[in-house]
């Protein structure tokens, strides 16, 4: 048997080598085991902070420092996500307890300096670097950060000191001979800030190269050289100055090849994470002009351009604009590359629904649904899984378990499961758990020989969506979906009563990610009223066309809800939808991102 302390090592390794899955798989489970387990709170707490889930990573990390009050690690990464949210006031006041526990912790102090600094009180952000300085003697970004802290209180001569450490115990950093030479400068001593800046210039060729490689190393210190998602949380401090000094880079000279390259980068990578502002998404479109006409075919910069139109609430302007990109390559290469890919799926403009086939005229192109057990009586919500057999073996099983210990018995709710190309096990198991849950289970066949992994899988992704328009047709109570590899936090029927008077509840991921990840169907609530029916009509056709053209890629199971919504939209058409938070949606637990 595994013990505790094995399993929260091979966590912790699975987490720093950007293994989150399975490092979060194994932090749940010893939490099973011992759920006021104080490392793995804190673990999973970073994690969830580390995957864009700000209030799970917060309610974790305050768990932990409630079982472990003294930690200072604790009490610092729970500040470091309090200032990652804005709550700058209790970050700061986690940031001092961390340091009155423990006050060797020199990345805390500076920390807390970067805080005070971004909040104005430079007094304070003194102090707290000193503190982190008087720790670690050689911490050149303390120096650097004090130095500036002390230019704002007019102490120009300790800041040129200051900055001279920074520069001895750094001296490939063309940063701090920049913000030396303006001290030097200010007290008069131009000769030496002029040798300084000849330095800086020595160190980078012209001086927007400079700005490009300050902004660079200061994005590699934010963390942005790993997977956004892997390590410690990104310093929001560096990662703004380091974007700053590009955009700087660019203003110098807006045709600089690497700092455009180097925005562009850095945005859709924020961008795909849910980290990028609308600032950060504007200025990279205003960038993307230069490096198309470098590199007509730069798709990254196409992309920019498309998802700045997507923040605009102008999804149809982006596709169109993807698609005059697209002519410019094969059709291999349109399908090679991901963002064209991905933007080839969407269709947002009001005679998108007049082109569509109905579905009835698709349905004969697929393989016939196979009944083979009802779905259970009862007025309650239906939850609904569909999978390959392969998916079933793997996470189903726990599914269902999570769906027994969580349904309220006699509550009028069921389960429905539908597999594509069931193996005898997998319907020999779907027998015993008649004996455990209401369940209905359906299935259909269908050869895949000469079907490569990508069209496989996404037609795994996408088939649901026509099985449950058919599934929908036949009864009289909401079907819910749900993914065949997530587990219930809690009872799902419970939604029924903050359902009434609405046609669909639809996971949203606010961040901005783009048309593909806006709505995430890893849950979907389907009522059976007439609205909500021609809704999942209307995208079950999306996808069905798209799959019948040769032209489903991965994300259409997500694309085409979004798209089917903008268009009934703009038709005064839409049903009425009750928005859950992807973030924040504690009945069920996911896997990974969407």
């Amino acid at each position: 048997m595994v013990s505790l302390r094995d399993a929260l090592a091979a966590a912790v390794d699975h987490h720093q080598a950007g293994r989150l899955d399975r490092a979060e798989a194994l932090y749940h489970s010893i939490l099973r085991a011992v759920p006021d387990q104080p490392d793995a709170l804190h673990l999973l707490g970073v994690l969830d902070g580390q995957s864009g889930r700000a209030a799970l990573a917060l309610r974790r990390l305050r768990l932990a420092v409630a079982t472990r009050p003294s930690d200072g690690d604790f009490l610092s990464d729970l500040a470091l996500t309090l200032r990652t949210v804005g709550e700058t006031e209790r970050a700061a006041a986690f940031f001092a307890r961390a340091l009155r526990l423990e006050p060797g912790l020199a990345e805390a102090a500076y920390n807390l300096g970067n805080l005070w600094l971004e909040r104005g009180d430079a007094a304070a952000a003194a102090e707290s670097y000193r503190q982190a300085l008087a720790q670690r003697a050689v911490y050149p970004q303390a120096w650097n950060n004090l130095g500036m802290a002390l230019l704002v209180l007019e102490q120009t001569a300790e800041a040129a000191d200051a900055f001279a450490h920074a520069i001895a115990q750094r001296p490939e950093a063309a940063e701090p001979r920049v913000n030396r030479a303006n001290a030097l400068a200010a007290l008069g001593r131009l000769a030496a800030a002029a040798r300084l800046r000849r330095q800086a210039a020595a160190l980078e060729p012209a001086f927007a190269d400079a700005l490009h490689n300050l902004a660079v190393r200061l994005l590699s210190e934010a963390g942005m050289d790993q997977p956004v998602v892997a390590g410690r949380p990104l310093d929001r401090a560096k990662l703004a100055r380091g974007l700053g000094w590009l955009r700087r880079a660019l203003v110098v000279r807006p045709d600089h090849p690497a700092a455009g390259g180097a925005l562009l980068g850095a945005a859709l990578k924020l961008l795909q994470a849910g980290l990028a502002d609308d600032g950060l998404v504007m200025a990279a479109a205003r960038a993307a002009p230069q490096v198309l006409r470098r590199d007509p075919r730069d798709t990254r910069a196409a992309a920019v351009i498309a998802y700045h139109f997507y923040r605009k609430g102008r999804s149809d302007l982006g596709a169109r604009w993807m698609r005059r990109v697209g002519r410019r390559f094969t059709a291999d290469e349109r399908v090679a590359d991901f963002e064209l890919r991905v933007w080839s799926l969407i269709q947002t403009d009001r005679g998108m629904l007049d082109r569509l086939p109905t579905l009835e005229s698709l349905l004969p192109d697929f393989p016939p649904l196979e009944m083979m057990i009802e779905p259970p009586p009862g007025d309650g919500p239906l939850i609904a899984v569909s999978c390959d057999d392969v998916y079933f073996q793997r996470f189903v099983g726990d599914l269902l378990e999570s769906i027994a210990a969580t349904l309220p018995p006699g509550g009028g709710g069921g389960v429905h499961v539908h597999v594509v190309n069931p193996s005898p096990e997998t319907e020999a198991a779907l027998e015993r758990w008649r004996t455990r849950l209401p369940i209905g289970y359906s299935r259909e066949r269908l050869d895949f020989s000469g079907w490569d992994d990508h069209r496989r899988t996404t037609y795994y992704a996408c088939v649901r969506f026509l099985r449950w328009h058919q599934l929908l047709a036949r009864l009289s109570r909401p079907l819910v979906h749900v993914d065949a590899d997530c587990t219930l936090r809690a009872d799902l029927t419970s939604l029924s009563d903050g359902l009434r008077g609405v046609d669909v509840g639809l996971l949203r991921d606010g961040r901005g990610r783009g048309p593909t990840r806006e709505i995430t169907v890893c849950f979907a609530w389907f009522q059976p009223t007439e609205a909500s029916r021609a809704f999942l009509a209307l995208t079950a056709a999306y996808i069905a066309d798209a799959l019948r053209r040769g032209e489903g890629y991965w994300m259409l199971d997500q694309a085409a809800p979004f798209c089917v919504l903008n268009a009934l939209t703009a038709r005064g058409a839409a049903p009425t939808v009750r928005w859950f938070d992807w973030v924040d949606f504690p009945w069920v637990r996911f896997i990974g991102d969407k």
